[in-house]
């Protein structure tokens, strides 16, 4: 989804165009923090995630200003820099591709992707920013160039990411992902029958890279044990791709317990996590797991049906919790 506007001011004649697109979030299904370790993993790209609206003035310098209203009203001012460098470094990858971008830009966030619990909201923010880009400019990005563009601004996020999340947001569906030789395998996963996910959430320990360098560490005090940890989150994980093609939810509820397991024994799973997963499982989930880097965040249930989530959404709702129920 993208749109492009102009708007003249004949009075001063001066002119400013707008463009804006969107970047679908994304839900881990398999297979964190292995997949840093070159393992496979198996997400889906999100029915909604975030749109991105870009201003371009050419009365000031170039630079950049967050707009006061949109998502950017809610986020905090220490985090700001992060933003505007993450933009920075998206813009400078934009001017090396051959975009004139000497303006002002303004830039406006919208959309109900929640920031920062697991479901890639930077990845999301990064590549409906550069297809927004690409829109102001009339250039249509190949999907290996938004990719190579989004990576530079997830590095500012995530200072070493997998690249699974802005791939799954560019390419959409369901995918399994794995980097080989710093190659980047990818495949569809079709799933059999449709998926009803009840998603919730709660705040963070820290970042994703916190997370990440928590599990690096203790991987390097006890390299055979991770190692061995890794196998079997990969042997889960083919287990329910294999369950997702065939259509065998129950499986693939045993596989999502199976897999919170691995990541509690990862160390990156908080008590809030596996309340939320035991709630969900007691609610009449098939299975339930943390998803994403973890120490806090994410988790998310699956139901045989919609009418079954539904219920369930509502019974946590009541309960305070913030819930989100996708169908896949």
């Amino acid at each position: 989804m993208s749109k492009i506007e102009k708007s003249e001011d004949h009075a001063s004649q001066s002119s400013s165009y707008s463009s804006s697109a969107v970047g679908s979030g994304k839900l881990i299904l398999f297979g964190e923090h292995a997949v840093v370790y070159g393992y496979s993993a198996v997400a889906l790209a999100l029915p909604c995630g975030l749109e991105v609206i870009i201003e371009e003035s050419f009365e000031t310098a170039f630079g950049f200003t967050l707009a006061t209203e949109g998502r950017f009203a809610q986020v905090p001012a220490q985090e700001s820099s992060l933003l505007i460098q993450a933009f920075s470094q998206g813009f400078a990858w934009a001017k090396k591709q051959g975009l004139n971008l000497e303006a002002h830009y303004s830039l406006r966030v919208e959309g109900a992707l929640p920031f920062k619990v697991g479901l890639g909201s930077s990845a999301a923010l990064s590549v409906a920013t550069l297809k927004a880009l690409a829109k102001l400019k009339g250039r249509n990005w190949s999907k290996t160039e938004l990719f190579e563009g989004a990576m530079a601004m997830e590095k500012v996020f995530h200072h070493q990411p997998s690249g699974l999340d802005h791939r799954v947001s560019i390419e959409g569906g369901v995918q399994a992902f794995q980097r080989i030789n710093g190659q980047i395998e990818l495949e569809e996963v079709m799933n059999a029958l449709p998926l009803h996910l009840l998603l919730t959430w709660g705040p963070r320990q820290g970042t994703t890279a916190d997370a990440v360098a928590r599990v690096a560490q203790n991987r390097a005090h006890k390299p055979q044990v991770y190692e061995a940890l890794f196998e079997q989150i990969e042997t889960n994980t083919q287990f329910g791709r294999e369950a997702l093609k065939s259509g065998d939810l129950e499986s693939l509820g045993v596989s999502f317990d199976a897999n919170h397991q691995l990541l509690r024994d990862l160390g990156v799973v908080t008590p809030a996590l596996d309340k939320a997963c035991g709630d969900l499982k007691e609610l009449g989930a098939l299975g339930a797991k943390m998803s994403g880097a973890g120490m806090g965040g994410t988790s998310f249930g699956l139901f045989k049906t919609q009418a079954e989530a539904i219920m369930a959404a509502q019974i946590l709702e009541k309960q305070g919790c913030q819930v989100w129920q996708v169908n896949i």
